[in-house]
C-alpha cells in the first residue's frame, strides 16, 4: 500500500468508525452497522441496505415483455388487452402470478419472451431493446414484479412513463393514462394497499415516438451520507469495471434537504485553504457552493446556498471582475449576473445582464449557458419548443445560438439548433455545441457554431432576417461528430476542453491542466451523457476547412445522468448530475461526483486522424507489433443518418469497410489502409473495432471501439452537401 492510499484509509477509518478487532483485524462501520465483504457486491450491498435502511416491503426481481403493437389512433390502443393481460386473474394477492416461461407473438411476428431486468427501483427502464425502429415505435411493452410484506400496509409511491401507462396491483387497475408525454418520474402518485404475503404488479407502457421508458420510485432513499460511505467501500472491494483502475469516481454526499439536479457548474476562486470550490445551480432555481468537495473520502461535504429563486437555470460561469467574483447564470428568459458584494458566499445583487430572446411557457424551451469565449463574450444556446411531435420556435430566437459582448450587446450567430445542451470553445477559439437526437437530428451530434450557418432544424428559420416561409432550407452545417445512438450515449450534454495551454480564468485550474493531471488526452474534449450516465472523449481535427473527428468511450457507470462537467482546481473533473424530467439509468436521481486520474495510463487509442486512404492511429502505450500489424486485428463498418422530420434516424446505408493493410509507423502508431472511405451527404460514421490489438504487456484496449465522422477525405473533391 503506497503512502497516499494509506493516508486516505487513515482518514477514512476515522470517518467510518474503523476500529481494531480480534487478531489485528479492523472493523469498518457504516453508521452503527458493521460492514462485511460477502461473496458478491450485490449480496454485500443487500445486507447493508437491509440493516441500514430496513423496509417492510421487499420488492422482487422485475421482468420485461416487449414488443406488442400499439396505435393510439387506429388501435390496438393502450386499453386493448394484449400479451399477459389474460393472466391477470392469476395475479391476485398470493396467487401464482404469470407464467414467465410463456412465449408470445409480438409486433411484426417477433417472438416476445419475459426477460429479467433486475431491480428497477428508482431508475428509468428503457423498452428500446431492439435495433429495428419499427419494433420500438408504435409499440407497447409490459413489466412484471412482486412486492412482499408480512402484514397489511399502505405504501405511497410515484412513477412516470413515456408515453402511456397502465398499472395493476393484484389484478386491480390503479393507473390508466393513454397520453403522449416525456418521462417525469414524479408525475403519477399511487397508493398501494398491500396484502400480507406476495403482491403482484403489472405495468403496461405504450410508445409512439422518442422515449419508451418507465420509472417507479418504490425504494426509500437511504441517508445520503451513509449511502456515500457504503458505495465507497463497495467500489473499493468490487470495482464496477476496469475503468475504475484509471479514473476513480468519488461521490460527494448531498444532504437530504438539497435537491441538486445540476443544471450548471463551475468553480470559485481559491478560498483561504487554496481550494477552488464547486458552485452548482439546480433546475429548481437554487445555487450552492460546496465545501469539502476535495475530501477523499468525500463524506463531509457542506452545501451553502449562494442564491435562490431562479427559473430553471441550466448553465453557470464564474468570472473575476474588478477584483470581485461574479457568477453568470442562464435562466429561461435571461442571463443573470449574481454578485457577492461582502464576501460571505451569498449573492447580494441579482442583475439582468442580457435577455434578448423570448419565452412562451412551452416546457421544452430550455436555455443553456453561458459559456465565455477567450474574448469575453457570453454564448447561449436556446432550445426549441416541442408541440405535436415536432420542434417549434414560437418565441423569438428559439433554436438559435446567441453571443453577448461584455456590455450585453447581442449577436445572432447561427440557427438550426434543436436541443443544444452543451457549448464550448476548442483550442483554436472556434465554438461548438452539442445537440440531442430528435426531429431533423438523426442522432446526438457535435457541430461547429459557424457564424451564419444552419445546423439543420428548420423551426428557427423564421427569425432570420433574410428568410421567409416557403424559402428553401439553407445548406446544412456538417456535424463535427456523430455520436452513434446508445453506443455512445442517448442524451449528449456539455463540452469540456482539456486545455493544457493555460487559457482557464483561474490560475490553480490553469496550472493543474498544464501539468496534465487528468491523463494523456491533452487538447481533446469530454462530453457527458444525461441518459446513460457516462462521459465520452472526442478528438477533433480540421480537414479542408471542416471540423471532424472521432469519439471514444471514456468513463461509464456514474451515479446519475451527466449534465455538466467542469475542471476542479487540482485537475480532477467535477460531474454535475440529474435525471429529473429526462430520466437516466443511474442508481441516483441527482448527484455530484469527482473523477480523479489514478496516475496509471489506460491502453487506449489516443488520436484517430484521417488520411487519403484510411486512418492514422496513435495509442497511449507501446504496441505488440505482430498484433498491431495484422489486418485481422481490426474491423470497420460505416453508416450515415437521414435528415428528416421523424424522431431520430436508423443507421442508414450500412456497409462493411475492408481494412486492406496495416503499417506500423512506430512503437505507438499504425496506419490503416481502408478501401472506399465514404463522405458526402450528412457525413459517414466509420466505426472501427480493434479486438486483436494488444500492448507489449499483452493487455487489450480498455475500449476497443472508435467512431470517426467523415465529412471530408484529404485530397478528394467534396461529393455534395
Amino acid at each position: 500500500m503506497n503512502a497516499r492510499v494509506k493516508m486516505v484509509w487513515v482518514v477514512m477509518g476515522a470517518v467510518l468508525g474503523i476500529a481494531a478487532g480480534a487478531a489485528g483485524q479492523t472493523v469498518q462501520k457504516v453508521g452503527s452497522v458493521e460492514y462485511r465483504k460477502l461473496e458478491t457486491r450485490e449480496a454485500t450491498e443487500a445486507r447493508m441496505v437491509q440493516l441500514l435502511n430496513p423496509s417492510a416491503a421487499r420488492w422482487g426481481t422485475w421482468h420485461m415483455l416487449t414488443p406488442f403493437p400499439h396505435d393510439q389512433r387506429r388501435g390496438p390502443k393502450l386499453a386493448d388487452a394484449q400479451g399477459p393481460e389474460d393472466e391477470l386473474p392469476k395475479m391476485k394477492a398470493n396467487g401464482p402470478g404469470p407464467d414467465l416461461k410463456r412465449e408470445f407473438t409480438g409486433k411484426k411476428g417477433v417472438k416476445a419472451v419475459w426477460r429479467g431486468v433486475g431491480d428497477i427501483a428508482n431508475r428509468a427502464v428503457d423498452f428500446r431493446i431492439f435495433e429495428d425502429k419499427q419494433l420500438i415505435e408504435d409499440a407497447s411493452g409490459y413489466l412484471y414484479g412482486t412486492v412482499e410484506v408480512e402484514k397489511a400496509m399502505t405504501v405511497d409511491l410515484t412513477m412516470g412513463s413515456d408515453d402511456g401507462l397502465r398499472f395493476w396491483l393484484n389484478g386491480r387497475l390503479l393507473v390508466d393514462k393513454d397520453v403522449l408525454r416525456g418521462l417525469d418520474a414524479e408525475e403519477d402518485k399511487v397508493r398501494l394497499d398491500l396484502q400480507p404475503g406476495v403482491n403482484h404488479v403489472l405495468v403496461k407502457v405504450s410508445q409512439v415516438k422518442g422515449g419508451f421508458e418507465y420509472q417507479i420510485n418504490c425504494k426509500t432513499p437511504m441517508d445520503p451520507f451513509q449511502e456515500t460511505q457504503l458505495q465507497y467501500l463497495l467500489d473499493r472491494d468490487f470495482p464496477r469495471n476496469e475503468e475504475d483502475r484509471y479514473y476513480r469516481a468519488l461521490t460527494i454526499a448531498t444532504p437530504a434537504d438539497v435537491v441538486l439536479e445540476a443544471g450548471g457548474m463551475d468553480v470559485m476562486p481559491p478560498n483561504e485553504k487554496g481550494e477552488c470550490r464547486p458552485i452548482v445551480c439546480t433546475r429548481r432555481g437554487d445555487v450552492y457552493i460546496v465545501e469539502g468537495a476535495y475530501d477523499d473520502p468525500p463524506f463531509a461535504a457542506r452545501f451553502k446556498k449562494f442564491a435562490s429563486g431562479l427559473h430553471e437555470p441550466l448553465g453557470l460561469a464564474v468570472r473575476i471582475e474588478g477584483g470581485k467574483t461574479v457568477v453568470y447564470c442562464t435562466q429561461r428568459g435571461e442571463i443573470t449576473r449574481l454578485v457577492d458584494e461582502d464576501g460571505d458566499d451569498v449573492a447580494d445583487v441579482y442583475q439582468t445582464f442580457a435577455d434578448g430572446w423570448g419565452v412562451s411557457g412551452n416546457y421544452h424551451e430550455f436555455a443553456f449557458g453561458p459559456k465565455f469565449d477567450r474574448e469575453g463574450n457570453a454564448w447561449v444556446t436556446l432550445n426549441i419548443g416541442f408541440c405535436g411531435g415536432l420542434g417549434k420556435s414560437v418565441a423569438p430566437l428559439r433554436g438559435w445560438a446567441l453571443k453577448f459582448a461584455p456590455d450585453g450587446t447581442m449577436t445572432k450567430v447561427c440557427d438550426g439548433l434543436r436541443s443544444p445542451n452543451g457549448i464550448g470553445e476548442f483550442t483554436d477559439g472556434a465554438m461548438f455545441y452539442l445537440d440531442n437526437q430528435g426531429d431533423y437530428v438523426g442522432t446526438n451530434r457535435m457541430t461547429h457554431l459557424a457564424p451564419g450557418s444552419f445546423a439543420g432544424h428548420p423551426a428557427g428559420l423564421g427569425w432570420r432576417d433574410n428568410w421567409k416561409q416557403g424559402d428553401p432550407m439553407p445548406p446544412i452545417q456538417p456535424a463535427t461528430i456523430w455520436f452513434p445512438y446508445r453506443k455512445m450515449g442517448q442524451s449528449t450534454a456539455d463540452f469540456l476542453l482539456y486545455d493544457t495551454e493555460g487559457r482557464h480564468v483561474l490560475a490553480p485550474v490553469n496550472e493543474s491542466l498544464k501539468a496534465g493531471k487528468f491523463g494523456p488526452f491533452a487538447g481533446q474534449v469530454f462530453c457527458g451523457d444525461q441518459t446513460l450516465c457516462l462521459v465520452t472523449r472526442v478528438f477533433i481535427e480540421k480537414v479542408d476547412g471542416v471540423y471532424q473527428g472521432a469519439c471514444f468511450p471514456f468513463r461509464s457507470g456514474l451515479d446519475s445522468g451527466v449534465n455538466r462537467l467542469c475542471w476542479a482546481g487540482d485537475g480532477s473533473m467535477f460531474i454535475g448530475q440529474t435525471d429529473r424530467g429526462w430520466g437516466s439509468t443511474g442508481r441516483l436521481r441527482q448527484g455530484l461526483q469527482r473523477l480523479v486520474w489514478t496516475g496509471e495510463v489506460p491502453f487506449e487509442v489516443l488520436t484517430m486522424k484521417i488520411t487519403g486512404d484510411g486512418f492514422l492511429l496513435e495509442f497511449t502505450k507501446e504496441l505488440d507489433e505482430a498484433a498491431a500489424a495484422d489486418p485481422a486485428s481490426y474491423a470497420m463498418i460505416s453508416y450515415t443518418y437521414e435528415h428528416h422530420p421523424e424522431y431520430g434516424s436508423d443507421e442508414m446505408e450500412k456497409a462493411r469497410q475492408t481494412v486492406a493493410g496495416v503499417e506500423v509507423v512506430d512503437a505507438r502508431t499504425v496506419r490503416l489502409k481502408v478501401d472506399s472511405l465514404r463522405s458526402g451527404g450528412m457525413g459517414y460514421v466509420h466505426e472501427l473495432t480493434m479486438p486483436g490489438v494488444r500492448a507489449t504487456d499483452g493487455r487489450k484496449l480498455l475500449h476497443e471501439a472508435a467512431y470517426y465522422t467523415v465529412q471530408r477525405v484529404p485530397g478528394r473533391a467534396q461529393a455534395g452537401p
